[in-house]
């Protein structure tokens, strides 16, 4: 898997020192405290968004009880981030905080496009 990466986020204070990487048909997070880099396809995810800060107060922002306690991977609660919404899998609500929240969701929207 020599591909380049639609969008990649460099390590940070704000996202834990880890890594984000948007591919054209997958998404790695890469995580430094399980020393693992955790793939999601294409066609598991139903949902990327931008979201604001302090997750939980996505219950008075119309939001279900499931969006807003989702799995958080860094300091998505001090940070403008990012919501995914998976088919599968332990945890279906991901967040996390790429290191512009706009252009990761940007290029997630481009590589589903390319999925239809």
């Amino acid at each position: 898997m020599n591909e380049t990466p639609l969008y990649e986020t460099h390590p940070s204070g704000r996202s834990l020192w880890q890594r984000y990487r948007v591919y054209s048909d997958r998404i790695e997070i890469q995580a430094w405290f399980r020393f693992h880099t955790y793939v999601i396809p294409s066609d598991q995810i139903l949902g990327v968004e931008v979201r604001p800060p302090l997750v939980f107060a996505d219950l008075f922002r119309g939001k279900n009880l499931a969006f807003a306690f989702p799995l958080k991977l860094d300091w998505v609660d001090l940070f403008r981030n990012v919501a995914l919404h998976r088919q599968s899998g332990f945890m279906r609500h991901l967040r996390f905080t790429p290191n512009d929240a706009k252009k990761f969701v940007a290029a997630c929207e481009t590589m589903l496009n390319r999925r239809k």
